[in-house]
């Protein structure tokens, strides 16, 4: 009995000093530390329209609105499917998170662009992909995995265009933190993916 102890002791210790050593969401030695492009570059996710970067700060913003929108439309999409659990907190907060941005990314003046539409029809689709699914175990797994990829797109899209690009410096600082919100979003959507 201890040698359990001890032994468990030694693993809870070995892991409380790995996780300490990582650091947070966003930062320089976690799995979301951002990576931004000295010059903007084609981001590496699918979907057409995407590779070419933005110009101006006014449609990075218009970027951003279009990746709010779109989560707004998952979330609601989750809520009203009923899924319970760990899986319907994550959409309700979601869903709050995400309205909450849209209205402050708004009041910053985002510009429609060819990119922005081309994100925000990305974003439909995905939507309407996930809502195929009818059996709710499916469909939670399905809402789960494209959040989670959602945020890892953006974050993406953030380090390789959005930042490289703002000129502004309240734009670069507002996207700063709009990065760090969504690095602690990416891993409460990884946390509740392992979940299930």
């Amino acid at each position: 009995m201890g040698l359990n102890r001890l032994h468990a002791t030694a693993v809870a210790l070995i892991a409380a000093t790995t996780l300490a050593g990582c650091g947070g969401p966003g930062s320089d030695a976690s799995r979301t530390a951002p990576q931004v492009a000295p010059t903007p570059r084609p981001a590496s996710i699918p979907g057409a329209g995407l590779g070419t970067p933005v110009q101006g700060d006014a449609q990075v913003l218009g970027m951003l609105a279009a990746f709010e929108q779109n989560e707004i439309d998952l979330a609601r999409q989750a809520l009203d499917r009923h899924l319970g659990g760990d899986a319907e907190n994550f959409a309700r907060g979601m869903l709050q998170d995400h309205e909450r941005a849209l209205a402050d990314v708004q009041q910053h003046s985002p510009a429609e662009s060819e990119q922005s539409a081309a994100l925000r029809a990305r974003g439909q689709a995905r939507v309407a992909s996930v809502g195929l699914e009818e059996d709710i175990n499916a469909y939670r797994n399905a809402f789960l995995k494209a959040a989670a990829a959602d945020y890892s797109d953006a974050l993406k899209l953030m380090d390789a265009q959005w930042l490289p690009v703002a000129q502004g410096e309240q734009t670069r600082a507002y996207l700063a933190g709009v990065r760090k919100r969504l690095a602690h979003a990416y891993e409460r959507a990884q946390a509740v993916v392992s979940t299930r």
